[in-house]
């Protein structure tokens, strides 16, 4: 089930066809997503910055049957696992074969490979099972234990081919709100809607914001753009048929 949201700005193209915005609160897609299948795959499940607290998404299905996996042990790690490994290894550990449902937030920008892991995690779910994958498309580097890729829709879209797309949407930095794009009242993230991006999201400054480089110096940042667009991420729901 696709969460509603608020719809906030839409723009008439010359040819007829209409763009829209709308903005959509985690939460509420949080409480949708707790509706899905077990057993349930977290890949990337070792507590970090983005889920401090550790167990967000294992607290969202605390009834249910639920593995998380890290490339190293940790709070929220039930088997150490690359995911970007031989998979037959993975269900001789957990002694699950596959999934209904498979949370992969932040891992695809890590591995080397995201073709394996993709292949990997459709080999993984089961037939109709469900997988959400969250892949940072604006952020700094940030390295665990490497950072190789920034991926677009279109990114995702190719590397989950023969998956169904059931929702896609941007999110913010802090994952408070969503934004999805829409093509006449339909969701779609393409090159026709993807395009307004810079319109929606990015920043043109006057001038650079006084601000140190590092906290204890007084050196200022180095001047690189007068564009500057906030960390977000995009996000694809997906089945498997």
């Amino acid at each position: 089930m696709v969460v509603l949201g608020e719809n906030i700005h839409q723009w008439e193209l010359s040819d007829g066809n209409v763009i829209g915005v709308t903005r959509l609160e985690i939460k509420d897609l949080m409480t949708s997503f707790s509706e899905f299948s077990e057993p349930i795959l977290q890949i990337g499940s070792k507590s970090s910055i983005l889920d401090k607290r550790g167990g967000k998404w294992r607290n969202l299905y605390r009834e249910k049957t639920f593995v998380g996996i890290d490339i190293e042990s940790g709070e929220n790690v039930d088997c150490v696992f690359d995911i970007s490994d031989n998979i037959s290894k993975l269900r001789r550990k957990v002694r699950i074969k596959q999934f209904s449902t498979i949370i992969c937030p932040h891992v695809l920008e890590h591995v080397r490979n995201p073709f394996i892991v993709a292949d990997n995690i459709k080999k993984l779910l089961l037939p109709r099972g469900k997988t959400i994958v969250t892949v940072p498309w604006v952020q700094g580097f940030h390295e665990f234990p490497d950072d190789y890729w920034r991926i677009s829709f279109s990114g995702l879209k190719e590397l989950f081919k023969g998956l169904q797309i059931i929702d896609e949407y941007y999110s913010d930095a802090s994952e408070e709100f969503g934004y999805r794009l829409t093509y006449n009242g339909a969701i779609e993230h393409s090159i026709r809607t993807c395009r307004i991006e810079r319109n929606l999201f990015q920043i043109i400054l006057e001038k650079i914001p006084k601000q140190n480089m590092f906290d204890e110096y007084e050196d200022k940042k180095i001047k690189l753009s007068k564009m500057y667009m906030p960390g977000m991420s995009v996000n694809i729901v997906m089945q498997k048929n």
